[in-house]
């Protein structure tokens, strides 16, 4: 796991700083930002300074367990994360982290435990996590990180030291994003990917641009001409998720411009689209397929067994009903 600090974590890098300076860290830290925002690597700083035997507020990266840390064999830290992306944690997974907690240190040092996407922890799974952060092992660290802590059982939320770093700014992230890439970046990409610097940097390199601009398109068309259904929800099943949450935006953006506002339209870059579609579709309609889209998406994320197409299909065939 990669330990590394991005310019816009800084401001809370330098308070558990200070509370790991004081030795006033809490036992367990709640992290929520969204995906992409770097958050796995900034946990993975925290925890190799917890760990580190020379450093206090921050990993010496020469002793033991520093390498150990880089080379992904530290005996006293242990990742909890879904078996496959989409997936609940389960209870199983939990239950191990809680048995990992009490053990003795392998180094005689601290352990930590982080938990990535606790916020797709299962009842009985965040009911197994809440018995041992209530009453905390001695020397044990627990880093929950999540993208909503909505999402999570407020109970666990409680127990937690919360911390939610701002993203920074538009124009900071896109300059960031272009200085790695050494290429122009269009402003809606920031915004479909909620401004998180690294989704936006791997929505370009993976050739979602195009997957992105093929979708709005195929959908533009069959809104206006009631053709293509097929090939739309075909291209919806293929990016998965990610398909679903760009027509939310797009679906998003649409009734903005029905009600006359400009203000933070996700897809800045395709503004004519939007306009077209805000024109030919009825708000009542647009308003009731966002509803229904988003219930979908719930269906599909608790429920992965579903027909994704067959529920996709249903869902499109909607807009041509009078």
């Amino acid at each position: 796991m990669q330990a590394k600090l991005y310019p816009w974590h800084q401001e809370i890098w330098q308070n558990w700083q200070q509370l790991l300076g004081q030795d006033r860290l809490h036992h367990a830290v709640l992290l929520s930002a969204p995906k992409g925002s770097g958050k796995i690597e900034l946990a993975a700083i925290l925890a190799k300074t917890i760990l580190c035997k020379n450093g206090v507020t921050e990993p010496c990266g020469m002793c033991h367990s520093c390498q150990l840390f880089d080379a992904d064999t530290h005996p006293d830290f242990h990742l909890l994360k879904p078996e496959s992306e989409g997936k609940q944690l389960g209870v199983d997974a939990v239950r191990a982290g809680n048995q990992y907690a009490w053990e003795t240190s392998q180094l005689g040092g601290q352990r930590v435990i982080l938990i990535q996407n606790a916020d797709r922890m299962g009842e009985a799974a965040a009911n197994a996590l809440l018995k041992t952060l209530e009453e905390p092992p001695s020397h044990c660290h627990f880093i929950l990180l999540s993208q909503s802590m909505d999402a999570m059982l407020p109970t666990v939320v409680s127990r937690c030291n919360k911390w939610k770093p701002k993203l920074p700014e538009e124009t900071v992230v896109k300059r960031w994003v272009e200085g790695e890439l050494f290429e122009s970046v269009p402003l809606q990409v920031l915004r479909i990917n909620r401004g998180a610097p690294l989704a936006a940097k791997a929505f370009i390199e993976d050739g979602s641009v195009s997957k992105h601009k093929a979708l709005v398109d195929a959908f533009s068309e069959f809104v206006s001409k009631r053709q293509g259904l097929f090939s739309v929800a075909d291209l919806i099943v293929k990016a998965q998720q990610e398909g679903l949450q760009w027509l939310s935006f797009l679906m998003l953006d649409i009734i903005k411009v029905q009600q006359g506002s400009d203000e933070a339209i996700v897809h800045c870059d395709d503004m004519k689209t939007v306009q077209n579609l805000a024109s030919a579709l009825p708000q009542a309609k647009v308003m009731s397929q966002l509803m229904a889209l988003n219930r979908m998406k719930a269906e599909l994320t608790m429920h992965t067994g579903l027909n994704s197409e067959l529920l996709i299909s249903r869902w499109l065939t909607e807009f041509v009903v009078s």
